[in-house]
């Protein structure tokens, strides 16, 4: 899956770091996950109820966030694994900002972006 050989240590840095921050994202969805699902509130808004549905919608809303976040890691991870590494530099750098704030996929898109492979003009093949 990594394939790293013949890149520059940018690269494969940059890489490595996208993958680590992938796996994490997907263990960060599920303990946000379950933890939504423990305090989801009860069909009645009575007492304990009431006091649980805004730390609801805030688990519910970070939990989309970071579902949207590890879906871009996951393009981006593709787009590195075919090479192209502007298009995963930006992909990590945006999936980075989404909340919750994610530094270890900023610092792989940042590594992405400033590899040699990113800045390599490429030559498409003469139409057919």
């Amino acid at each position: 899956m990594l394939n790293i050989e013949g890149m520059t240590s940018e690269a494969k840095i940059g890489k490595i770091l996208i993958l680590v921050s992938v796996v994490l994202g997907i263990l960060a969805v599920i303990i946000l996950g379950a933890a939504t699902v423990i305090i989801r509130p009860s069909g009645g808004l009575n007492g304990f109820g009431v006091m649980m549905v805004i730390p609801f919608w805030i688990l519910v809303t970070i939990l989309v966030l970071k579902v949207i976040g590890v879906t871009l890691g996951v393009i981006a991870l593709y787009y590195s694994e075919k090479n192209e590494f502007s298009k995963a530099g930006i992909l990590a750098t945006i999936s980075s900002v989404l909340p919750p704030i994610d530094l270890i996929m900023l610092i792989g898109g940042i590594f992405c972006l400033i590899s040699k492979e990113a800045n390599e003009t490429r030559i498409s093949p003469p139409p057919l």
